[in-house]
C-alpha cells in the first residue's frame, strides 16, 4: 500500500469501532488529606507529575472500494503510555509556570519506538492579565487543539483538527497571551519555528505566525450556561519547500485516511471559527477551518474541514471552562468514584461528526468523513 496515496471517503464503506480505557495517574487523593505522592509543594516551587496509560482496540468492516483506497485493515489493539508530564510553579511574587512533557511509544507494536517531546516551556506573567510563553508548546489556536487530549470526551481529536495542523501540534516558539473584559475574553499571538526539533535549518523549517481571540457573550449560572465564540488565523511558511496534509480517521491504530503526500508549496493561510454552547450537563460545539496554500504546481489548493459534536453528562456535571485559555477542561465528578462511599464518578455520552474537503490538483476531493461516539468516564 503506497504511503502517500491520496485517500478519500467517496462512496466506499468502512466502519470502525475504537474502544479505549484511559487511566490517569494524577488523580486527586480521596481518602486522605495528605499530599499525594506525585506532587511536591515547597515555599519556592511546586511540581506535579502525571501520565495516561491507554488500552486501545480497533475493529473494522470494509467494502471493496474501501480496500482499494486504504488496503486491508486488521482488527488490532495496543497499550500506550501517553502524556507524561511534569508541571508546576516557581513561586515569585507573580508565579512563573513551567511544563515538561512527552510520549513514550516503546510499548507500541510499531517500528517507531522511543520518546517524543511534547512540552518544554516556561510561562512568565506580564502584569495581572497577560503572559509570555517561550519553548515547545501549542500554537494557541483551535478550541479542540488547545484542550488537553486527556480531557476531551473522545480517545482522539477530530480528523479536521489533526489534518489542519500540517506539522506537529507542539512546536518551538514564543507566544503572548492574556485575558480581557473581566476574564470573559482571551487573546493570543505567537511566532514559531521548529528548526531546533526537526533537523532542518531555520529557513528550511519555515516560520509560523498564529493568533486567536475568544469570548463569552453568555456567561451565567456559575459557568453552567455559556456561549463561547472564537476566531483564529495562521500564516505558515512551508517546511523545506513542501506541505503535507494527513490524518488518521479518529482511530489511533488506523493508517492515514487523509493523505495528500508531500507537494511543493511556498506558504499557507488558515482562518478558523469556533462555537460552543453549554446548558447544564449538555454541550454542543463546532469548529470550521479553511486553508489556502500557495502552490502553483498543484493549482493553489484549498482545504476545508469542520466538525460538530454534542455531549451529555449523565451524572449532571458541566465541563469546566478555563478562562485563561478560552477552552474547556476535564469534568470534575460531583461524587468521586469510591467503593467505600458509593460514588459513581462522572459519566458522559458524546457523538461527533467531522469532514474534510479539498480543491486539490485542480479537482474537488472529499477526503474524509468520520463519525465518532464515546462513553467517557471522568476522573475519579
Amino acid at each position: 500500500m503506497p504511503k502517500h496515496r491520496r485517500r478519500g471517503a467517496g462512496k466506499s464503506g468502512i466502519y470502525f469501532v475504537s474502544l479505549g480505557l484511559c487511566m490517569t495517574a494524577a488523580m486527586a487523593a480521596q481518602e486522605s488529606p495528605k499530599r499525594p505522592w506525585y506532587a511536591l509543594d515547597t515555599s519556592w516551587i511546586s511540581a506535579r507529575f502525571h501520565f495516561a496509560g491507554m488500552e486501545d482496540g480497533a475493529f473494522y468492516s470494509q467494502d471493496a472500494e474501501s480496500r482499494e483506497q486504504v488496503g486491508d485493515l486488521n482488527n488490532e489493539q495496543l497499550f500506550r503510555v501517553d502524556d507524561l508530564q511534569l508541571e508546576g510553579r516557581i513561586k515569585f511574587a507573580k508565579p512563573w509556570t513551567y511544563r515538561i512533557g512527552g510520549n513514550y511509544k516503546g510499548l507500541d507494536p510499531t517500528d517507531d519506538r522511543g520518546w517524543t517531546s511534547t512540552y518544554l516551556y516556561l510561562s512568565v506573567p506580564l502584569g495581572d492579565a497577560a503572559w509570555v510563553t517561550v519553548g515547545k508548546q501549542k500554537e494557541g489556536v483551535g478550541l479542540e487543539l488547545i484542550e488537553n487530549a486527556r480531557d476531551v470526551a473522545f480517545m482522539e481529536r477530530s480528523t479536521m483538527t489533526t489534518a489542519m495542523a500540517f506539522v506537529d501540534s507542539h512546536i518551538v516558539g514564543a507566544r503572548f497571551s492574556g485575558t480581557a473584559a473581566g476574564d470573559r475574553m482571551t487573546w493570543s499571538a505567537g511566532w514559531f519555528n521548529n528548526w531546533l526539533d526537526d533537523d532542518l535549518s531555520f529557513s528550511e523549517s519555515g516560520s509560523i505566525f498564529a493568533g486567536r481571540v475568544s469570548g463569552l457573550p453568555i456567561d451565567a449560572s456559575g459557568g453552567r450556561r455559556l456561549l463561547h465564540l472564537g476566531v483564529s488565523g495562521v500564516y505558515r511558511q512551508s517546511q523545506n519547500g513542501s506541505f503535507k496534509l494527513r490524518s488518521v480517521p479518529e482511530v489511533y491504530e488506523a493508517p492515514d485516511f487523509v493523505d495528500t503526500g508531500s507537494f511543493p508549496a511556498d506558504h499557507g493561510t488558515s482562518v478558523g471559527a469556533e462555537l460552543a454552547l453549554v446548558e447544564g450537563p449538555v454541550e454542543v460545539s463546532a469548529e470550521s477551518t479553511w486553508t489556502a496554500v500557495a502552490s502553483s504546481q498543484t493549482g493553489d489548493p484549498h482545504f476545508q474541514g469542520f466538525y460538530v459534536m454534542a455531549s451529555w453528562c449523565l451524572t449532571g456535571e458541566s465541563r469546566p471552562y478555563d478562562r485563561q485559555l478560552g477552552a474547556f477542561g476535564a469534568i470534575v465528578p460531583a461524587r468521586p468514584f469510591s467503593f467505600k462511599h458509593g460514588g459513581l464518578g462522572a459519566w458522559e455520552l458524546a457523538a461527533r461528526y467531522s469532514r474534510m474537503l479539498a480543491d486539490f490538483h485542480r479537482a474537488a476531493h472529499d477526503f474524509s468523513l468520520a463519525f465518532s461516539a464515546a462513553i467517557f468516564a471522568g476522573r475519579a
